[in-house]
């Protein structure tokens, strides 16, 4: 390397072995969990004012009452609410990584590493190694069957080589040992490579936690503790404008086409370094005022806010 960055802060958490102590913990507090009961439905009505408003969520397991639902449902958000009128620029892909087979050497006080200019990743797994990271031609889903929740798909390894040459670079010894298993599962992300998060501005009631970026494990235990707030408090403790859901647009939301463009180029980009002022490229002149022609015509540098 010629230079690095150490974080010797940094770690590693179980996602299985966190979920359980989370739902452990809800438990102890009062809360239910219900397995097995599969969500159809969202229910509305409008109160006096005329505004729509939660009434309850339709199960396979009979109808739940209740004012407040949170949309947690990873690449499913998106389908959920579009029959209630409501459009998230969520988009979901592909996203893998694979296990070598054991290696010499390996040991648990190695760090993980990060290489931005192959745009993969390196994580110790007992005494394997784990790679994976984000190519600039990911395989882009239109949907994903709602019983697929734990299935997988087949490795495209004319997509995911990119990542092997790079890692076989860095690592050579990685290239020797083979490969144990591939995990190649459905993800999703959105055009800003953030969060979707915080109250609908259409439906009171109803609030979204979705579209993290294959970055859940990493924040999903602050912005579930930032939306409880939110839900209870009608605001976060934190400044949480740059996940809120309502930073974009009607018009945004409802572009499939502008959001799948820049999704695909925010993931693409997840590992590059972020220059200042540094824009995206997909989806350009999505919106422009009455003066962008008479400006263009004037050779006139045009921004992306």
């Amino acid at each position: 390397f010629t230079g690095a960055l150490y974080s010797p802060g940094d770690g590693v958490v179980d996602p299985a072995m966190m979920c359980t102590a989370l739902t452990k913990a809800s438990v102890a507090n009062g809360g239910m969990i219900v397995e097995d009961c599969s969500v159809s439905e969202i229910v509305t009505g409008e109160n006096l004012l005329g505004v729509r408003d939660v009434r309850g969520v339709v199960t396979n397991k009979g109808m739940i009452r209740t004012n407040t639902v949170v949309n947690a449902m990873g690449v499913w958000g998106r389908d959920l609410i579009e029959p209630l009128g409501i459009h998230l620029p969520l988009i979901p892909m592909k996203h893998a990584y694979v296990v070598s087979e054991t290696m010499d050497g390996i040991n648990q006080m190695m760090p993980n590493i990060r290489d931005h200019d192959y745009s993969i990743y390196f994580r110790i797994q007992g005494k394997s190694i784990c790679m994976g990271g984000y190519e600039n031609n990911p395989i882009l889903l239109d949907r994903v069957p709602g019983d697929f929740h734990f299935g997988l798909y087949d490795l495209d390894y004319s997509v995911f080589d990119t990542h092997i040459q790079g890692a076989v670079k860095i690592c050579p010894e990685f290239g020797k040992a083979g490969i144990k298993s591939t995990i190649c599962g459905p993800e999703s992300f959105t055009p800003d490579h953030k969060p979707l998060m915080g109250p609908d501005p259409i439906i009171n009631g109803l609030f979204h936690n979705c579209g993290f970026n294959s970055a859940g494990m990493m924040l999903g235990a602050g912005c579930a503790e930032q939306l409880a707030k939110w839900i209870i408090h009608d605001r976060p403790d934190l400044h949480m404008f740059a996940y809120d859901i309502r930073r974009f647009s009607p018009k945004q939301k409802k572009a499939l086409n502008w959001a799948t463009e820049r999704s695909h180029e925010a993931y693409a980009k997840n590992y590059s370094i972020v220059f200042p002022h540094d824009e995206a490229l997909a989806g350009r002149n999505f919106t422009v005022d009455p003066f962008h022609k008479v400006s263009q015509d004037q050779l006139y540098f045009y921004t992306d806010d």
